[in-house]
């Protein structure tokens, strides 16, 4: 089969197949682009128990940090907390994997970060960056 007659005979299946990708396409990268929201306020639980509430929107562009105590008793259970304007993360913590620490900065409520040692978990409420959380 030649090409002309494939596009002559097929043309209006490759219209709505190419329609249904582009717009497809579309919605992702409408949903995957990050939204701008004023209303990060980070919660810092452990054990069931709110132990600190912050504004993040309110935290100044230069990281301060401060400590908690995790659920282990003494200096083991201590974490550093590092917070910015819309960010928070674990600067560092005694926990042997430090799977808490590599968690990185975290600017929405798509991604908590937990620390299972400790028994921290912190999380943004109010801002979830997208549109849509699967």
């Amino acid at each position: 089969m030649k090409a002309k007659a494939f596009f002559a005979k097929y043309f209006w299946d490759i219209i709505v197949v190419g329609s249904l990708s582009l717009a497809s396409s579309a919605a992702a990268i409408y949903l995957a682009i990050p939204k701008n929201s004023s209303d990060h306020i980070a919660q810092i639980v452990r054990d069931s128990t709110t132990i600190e509430t912050l504004d993040l929107s309110k935290e100044s562009a230069n990281e301060r940090t401060f400590i908690i105590q995790g659920a282990v008793s003494g200096e083991a259970g201590q974490m550093v907390i590092g917070v910015k304007t819309n960010a928070i993360h674990i600067v560092s913590s005694k926990c042997p994997n430090q799977y808490c620490v590599h968690t990185g900065w975290i600017s929405d409520a798509t991604r908590p970060i937990v620390c299972a040692y400790n028994h921290i978990s912190i999380t943004i409420v109010g801002s979830t960056g997208a549109d849509v959380v699967v």
